[in-house]
């Protein structure tokens, strides 16, 4: 009888750990697409739409810049990249992981930023990124921070 417990009990266990995964799995899957959305909404003139990837306090962390923190700060911000003659940003989330217990997750990604040097040149800044999400009461998940850092490694995002 000992036996047929601890046989149920190790089943049952690797049963619980291999859903676990396909869930995690599943919810990573969700969040790549969420970054590809959003890079998508990025290259609009929507910046409400783009903000509402983030959380209400999420915090942007920027190279050679203080720390963004909530939404109006980070709004301010895509404000003004629609004045910066030629300005363009895209990514493209690279791996996603999602904590076991489903509410919290983070995404590789690479990146570049397109703009126009003072001569009207367009330079261009490839970067290596992390983004932080996490799953909201409603069950949707939002960015909470988001940081990069220059790659010169890299020539395109594709």
């Amino acid at each position: 009888m000992e036996r047929i417990f601890i046989s149920f009990f190790l089943i049952t266990a690797m049963i619980s750990c291999t859903t676990q995964t396909i869930g995690q799995e599943a919810e990573a899957e969700i969040l790549l697409e969420l970054s590809r959305e959003w890079a998508q909404s990025a290259a609009t003139d929507d910046p409400e739409k783009t903000l509402s990837y983030w959380a209400e306090d999420a915090v942007l962390m920027q190279p050679d810049r203080p720390a963004l923190k909530g939404h109006e700060n980070i709004r301010q911000m895509l404000e003004e990249t629609k004045n910066i003659p030629g300005f363009e940003v895209s990514w493209e989330p690279r791996e996603a992981f999602v904590s076991q217990s489903g509410d919290l997750g983070y995404g590789l990604t690479i990146n570049y930023f397109k703009m126009l040097d003072s001569l009207g040149n367009t330079v261009t800044v490839f970067n290596k990124g992390v983004e932080i999400w996490k799953k909201q009461e409603d069950g949707s998940w939002k960015k909470v921070v988001d940081t990069f850092n220059e790659d010169p490694t890299l020539t395109s995002i594709k």
